[in-house]
């Protein structure tokens, strides 16, 4: 990290350069990664993007680089330390406040760029929204009717995803009753067990009893496990944010495969 900080913040057309991610909060382990976010001018993000994954070689010796596109706002380098790098390349006029913005440790602004955003950001709090909640009920009743299709095909390892995608997403609704965003992407399960976990005990041992194997009726029987836990959330959301909770005909969806 020495080395990109000292790297970057010669460069002229960077303005400014943060930290985001378990680094900027303070809860950061030994196989954390470094979320390094560069504010360049506008005019010359292009080049940076393009050169992004050459910047990075400069930093430390690679083992390789994850999905290198061009166009990409990012590049993610892994080291042969262990070391992870996400370096991502902003232009000023993207930095706007956003809940993502909460907690970041700024490292060099000497245009003074981000003091503002940072201040507003510290002022968003997260709530649940009416096309979020019906958005997260609608992919989850998605994922119960094809985790049911791929058990009777007998694709077992893609019923198994779609499972997993369940209990994501009923993570996600306790994130949301919570009115606490996911701190990842979509999916990804970084965070949502071990020390750094926002669940409560409850919660952490009701995933744990949704592990289920490869046998059919052992994971339509883990789906029918989680169904009440979904059906508590959707009430609960559906009643915060104004939406139709739609219990009878939610439970009608539910009932042609389970």
């Amino acid at each position: 990290m020495k080395k990109a900080l000292k790297d970057l913040s010669a460069d002229p057309d960077v303005l400014a350069i943060y930290l985001a991610g378990s680094l900027a909060k303070g809860n950061y382990d030994h196989y954390s990664n470094i979320d390094l976010h560069t504010i360049v001018i506008s005019e010359r993000k292009a080049d940076f993007l393009k050169g992004k994954r050459d910047r990075a070689n400069n930093w430390g010796n690679v083992s390789f680089h994850e999905d290198y596109n061009p166009s990409s706002p990012y590049v993610v380098t892994h080291y042969d330390t262990f070391v992870k790098v996400d370096s991502w390349y902003h232009s000023p006029e993207e930095m706007l406040p956003s809940i993502w913005l909460k907690e970041v440790e700024v490292i060099y602004d000497p245009f003074h760029i981000m003091g503002h955003v940072i201040e507003e950001s510290a002022k968003q709090v997260y709530k649940p929204s009416p096309d979020e909640v019906e958005h997260w009920r609608g992919k989850l009743l998605a994922f119960v009717h094809e985790t049911y299709r791929a058990v009777m095909r007998r694709e077992i390892l893609y019923a198994l995803s779609n499972l997993d995608r369940i209990r994501w997403l009923i993570v996600s609704g306790w994130y949301m009753e919570m009115e606490e965003h996911i701190d990842g992407p979509y999916g990804v399960w970084s965070k949502i067990e071990g020390k750094r976990s926002k669940l409560d005990e409850k919660q952490l041992s009701l995933l744990e009893s949704w592990s289920c194997g490869r046998n059919s009726n052992e994971i339509i029987k883990t789906l029918r496990g989680m169904i009440p836990e979904f059906l508590r959330l959707n009430k609960y959301l559906c009643t915060q944010v104004g939406v139709e909770t739609n219990e009878d005909h939610i439970k009608r969806i539910m009932d042609m495969v389970i």
